[in-house]
């Protein structure tokens, strides 16, 4: 169910938090510009624990969806490795390096823009108003 103020609820009953797709989405925007200044590690630092909490409060709701598929399915198969990848790299420690941790912290947002759309029952790449790949 969609608010007013532009808010997703959660499918999961036992979460009280509402998904805040507006929110998300402009810190999926921040860093996927991040790269057109200089590169700052302290800002990443921000971004990268934003986007863990983002992904934190989505992933379990996108794990419930793919549990609802047949066990044992492609389907089923290919959500649960993305879903798995996507928790492990959430997982990881901002790199020291500042490239290294702006292309992670890049791929943490793509990673969040992906379930931000499944949530949002869009196919993969559909277009939000988001920057995507050629426009960024």
């Amino acid at each position: 169910m969609t608010t007013q103020a532009g808010q997703r609820e959660s499918r999961d009953s036992t979460r009280a938090e509402p998904i805040d797709a507006a929110t998300i989405g402009e810190t999926i925007r921040q860093a996927l510009r991040f790269s057109s200044g200089p590169l700052d590690r302290d800002a990443m630092a921000g971004l990268h624990e934003t986007l863990r909490g983002h992904i934190n409060l989505l992933l379990p709701i996108a794990r419930g969806d793919a549990d609802r598929l047949w066990r044992g399915g492609t389907a089923w198969y290919q959500r649960a490795a993305r879903l798995d990848g996507i928790s492990r790299q959430a997982e990881q420690p901002l790199a020291i390096d500042p490239f290294a941790a702006l292309v992670q912290v890049q791929l943490l947002a793509r990673d969040c823009e992906w379930l931000l759309d499944q949530q949002a029952g869009l196919p993969r790449g559909a277009p939000q108003g988001r920057p995507t790949a050629g426009s960024v």
